[in-house]
């Protein structure tokens, strides 16, 4: 070992950060001991290393600059590889066997969808012209003997109105006593805008991204001149009068059950920074069908506290992420996610490695035996008893083939940071296999930050640490609704009529999109009305 270490080139500078004076001090100093042979090998050293460096910046660089995100699925990563010269066996197509084989369209018109038969029917009758009812053989005024109907799905653009509320006075003939009629309570008191836009513009800003200035500018093309301030108060007032509703589901998320979290930054304009803009943390919490957005100025260990409060003995779901490694310290679980297990060995193998490509294939069968069970309904207990069957000794194998690669590749390569991924996490991945609620992935608590990541794209930022806490809170109940399968934009708009109107906070739990929708099945995004009569 000293032998080698002799023989070990001298360091001149960093080769991620060079500095010019390190260098002409090194050069300086070789030149002055006239120990020139060891001058070049440690210039070739140092372009080696910053060559090494540059190629995998490049990679990198070209990789983000990609022109759209490309596809994990292992079939694709197989065709992709050929692309890089390397020599892998053909992808064989899945067959269907013959029972579920599709029947050919040949010599059938598959037909056209009929429009839902819940909605309303509005008949346009199309009458023969006049000068076409006179028959061409005889000249005789042809008789009607029948119709034929045509049914086209249609719409009616949103109309825009003034409403003009007359309210009464009333005196008495007696005495000078005058008695006005009471203003309806209104989301904005004594506002310029009414309930149902305001409700409309939470809706469309947090269910369709459509940032308040363009909302504005929509009404401007109509010739309505609405201030995106004016506009954005009123959004403000519905989120803060909806508040406690979120605040319900929090601790309904923060109950007894399996909970999984992720976080994503989230913007914030802050005039009391240097630059204007900082960062904070937006955490999304699960627990089956209730979704908690929880913001915090930074995504550390504290924010996750202040959420599980003093019930730290908790199973809770994430990637690889060391903010929750204190859970682990203080007696609960936290279970990994085999889509982050495989990411870097995806990315591997799209560069074309065939080694990468092997884990994949092995990994692709922990997904197959989940895609198994989902598609037999198992319940926890089934798919425990599945798991423990056949991706057991998936494992097992999958665990003896990281072992061999990690002994003979470099630990700081593309390939060797996947292996060590997989390494680390491995005592977290593999706990799944002891309950049949924990999910293979966290790809949920992902679908449901995409929602907010989506909008992040439109209004780009939200305003302090009170706009954070106001976008967590409309978003709670958005995917809370959703996961009930209940219509997002309908529940906003009778909730927030009833909080209005005046609900009793002591009766806030028959609110929550589980409860409502048996009062009014309306709500349910699968519930038709019965059609109306032609």
């Amino acid at each position: 070992s000293s032998n080698a270490a002799m023989n070990e080139p001298e360091r001149i500078t960093s080769p991620y950060a060079p500095d010019l004076g390190e260098v002409r001090a090194f050069l300086e100093r070789m030149i002055r001991g006239l120990r020139f042979i060891e001058l070049v090998r440690a210039v070739l050293s140092f372009v080696t290393r910053a060559c090494e460096i540059n190629g995998e910046l490049s990679k990198k660089l070209a990789y983000l600059r990609r022109g759209r995100p490309r596809s994990e699925v292992l079939a694709r990563l197989q065709r992709q590889l050929p692309l890089f010269g390397s020599s892998v066996a053909p992808v064989a197509k899945e067959t269907k066997p013959a029972a579920e084989a599709k029947k050919s369209r040949k010599g059938r018109h598959p037909g056209r969808a009929a429009p839902p038969a819940h909605l309303e029917r509005v008949e346009h009758p199309n009458p023969v012209p006049p000068e076409m009812r006179i028959c061409p053989l005889c000249g005789t005024e042809m008789s009607t003997v029948g119709h034929s109907r045509c049914e086209i799905l249609n719409v009616v653009p949103a109309k825009v109105f003034v409403e003009v509320r007359i309210d009464e006075r009333v005196a008495c003939p007696k005495d000078d006593m005058i008695v006005s009629a009471p203003t309806p309570p209104a989301i904005v008191e004594r506002g310029k805008l009414g309930d149902t836009l305001i409700i409309e513009a939470t809706c469309d800003k947090y269910l369709e991204h459509q940032p308040v200035e363009r909302q504005c500018v929509r009404f401007a093309r109509m010739g309505i001149d609405v201030a995106p301030q004016t506009l954005g108060r009123g959004v403000t007032a519905h989120i803060d009068l909806l508040e406690p509703i979120a605040k319900l589901i929090a601790e309904l998320t923060g109950g007894p059950g399996l909970l999984g979290t992720d976080a994503t930054g989230l913007p914030v304009l802050d005039p009391k920074v240097t630059d204007g803009i900082r960062t904070g943390a937006m955490w999304c919490w699960t627990n089956a069908r209730w979704v908690a957005f929880d913001y915090s100025p930074s995504a550390d260990s504290n924010s996750v506290r202040r959420f599980l409060k003093d019930d730290l003995l908790r199973t809770v779901q994430c990637d690889g992420t060391n903010t929750l490694t204190f859970l682990e310290r203080a007696g609960g679980k936290r279970p990994g996610c085999w889509s982050h297990g495989r990411r870097g060995l995806a990315d591997t193998a799209r560069a074309g490695d065939l080694t990468a490509l092997q884990g994949l294939k092995k990994i692709a069968g922990i997904f197959a035996v989940e895609r198994q069970s989902a598609l037999a309904g198992d319940n926890a207990e089934q798919r425990q008893r599945r798991r423990q069957e056949f991706t057991r000794p998936i494992l097992d194998d999958l665990r003896q083939w990281l072992d061999e690669q990690r002994g003979v590749i470099p630990p700081k390569t593309t390939l060797g940071r996947a292996l060590g991924y997989l390494h680390r996490q491995w005592r977290r991945l593999v706990l799944f296999l002891e309950d049949g609620n924990i999910e293979a992935t966290n790809n949920r608590r992902e679908r449901e930050l995409r929602r907010l990541i989506l909008g992040r794209k439109n209004w780009l930022f939200t305003w302090l640490d009170d706009g954070g806490k106001r976008v967590a809170a409309i978003l709670s109940i958005i995917a809370t609704c959703i996961a009930h399968d209940v219509n997002p934009r309908a529940y906003l708009h009778l909730v927030t009529k009833l909080v209005v109107e005046g609900w009793p906070n002591k009766q806030l739990r028959e609110l929550l999109p589980d409860r409502i929708v048996a009062q009014h099945p309306e709500l349910d995004a699968g519930h038709h009305p019965p059609a109306l009569p032609p």
